[in-house]
């Protein structure tokens, strides 16, 4: 073949490259210095607060809403567990650490706790919003 010949999409080298759920497995620098910066803050703060069943300040603007809902911090940190697996998981394919046979898989079963859990969050949140606006009501 021609060095100067255009190759058809299927037998372009780039196209041969698996791409997965999470679309190419090669990251722009913007977003592995995102996510190099993110991990480390996120993931032991989620933590911590998982494992010590941390509050928001109650001089919290969002403090109400947590009052009304119990589960929406269990909720808030589960979610942030999941965007942290979800980054690591980028990060580990983009690095090689990750094999692309193992991707898929992995990325299968972050991906579902993930909708789950933002399901989850959103419905909180609006439960939340819903009672505080009931009490706001009662209260006048």
């Amino acid at each position: 073949m021609a060095s100067g010949a255009i190759l058809p999409a299927a037998a372009h080298p780039a196209a041969a490259r698996a791409t997965t759920f999470l679309g190419d497995p090669m990251l722009s620098p913007y977003e592995v210095a995102i996510f190099a910066v993110a991990v480390p803050l996120l993931l032991p703060l989620a933590l911590y607060a998982l494992i010590t069943g941390a509050q928001p300040p109650e001089t919290s603007s969002l403090a109400r809403y947590y009052r009304a809902e119990p589960y929406l911090s269990i909720a808030g940190n589960l979610f942030l567990l999941a965007v942290c697996a979800s980054a690591i998981a980028r990060l580990g394919r983009h690095f090689g650490v990750i094999d692309a046979s193992l991707a898929e898989p992995l990325e299968w079963w972050i991906n579902v706790p993930f909708a789950a859990l933002l399901v989850a969050s959103l419905g909180l949140w609006i439960k939340a919003a819903l009672r505080v606006r009931r009490q706001q009501r009662s209260a006048s």
